[in-house]
């Protein structure tokens, strides 16, 4: 089973199967995005899911981040999610546990790890931004075996910004 991560800065966080990914972004599109339509939730329903983060929109994501994992604290994690205990029991399908209590629980290392490579796209661009021929290292989400996610690290910027349809790391 193919497995996905964030990746920004150099740094990849490893999340788990591409269902568990998509798992993430259904919820996020459910209990968030539909919920509070007033808040524009596009950096991550779409710059995050299908394409990739600016520098400039680090700041903003990372605060819609911070509260869509506000908002999954408040939603038990037993049911919000019609769980299939199958594909739980079998760690090459899925490495989320649905005993959590909330849906931050569930997904801690999604939201750990989206921090993590925001922090280390910020340091590096700031690190190396004077060096020549460097450029910022976007935050994404990505494909993270090793074949594909060398693949994906190589990919030009501009071919996710005329992307239409599913994302990279689902097709």
């Amino acid at each position: 089973m193919r497995k996905i991560g964030f990746f920004g800065g150099g740094l990849l966080h490893e999340l788990g199967a591409a269902s568990d990914v998509v798992l993430f972004f259904n919820c996020l599109n459910q209990y968030v995005e539909q919920d509070h339509p007033q808040q524009d939730w596009s950096l991550l329903t779409d710059r995050l899911y299908r394409r990739y983060l600016r520098l400039e929109e680090l700041e903003s994501a990372s605060a819609l981040m911070a509260q869509v994992r506000e908002i999954f604290e408040q939603l038990p994690a037993a049911s919000s999610i019609q769980w299939d205990e199958q594909i739980l029991a079998d760690s090459s399908k899925s490495w989320l546990n649905s005993d959590q209590p909330t849906l931050a629980d569930v997904f801690r290392k999604y939201f750990e790890g989206f921090a993590q490579c925001v922090e280390s796209a910020r340091l590096n661009y700031e690190t190396f931004k004077s060096y020549p021929g460097y450029a910022y290292e976007a935050v994404r989400t990505v494909i993270s075996d090793t074949p594909g996610f060398m693949r994906d690290k190589k990919k030009p910027l501009a071919e996710y910004d005329v992307l239409e349809g599913k994302p990279f790391w689902l097709q």
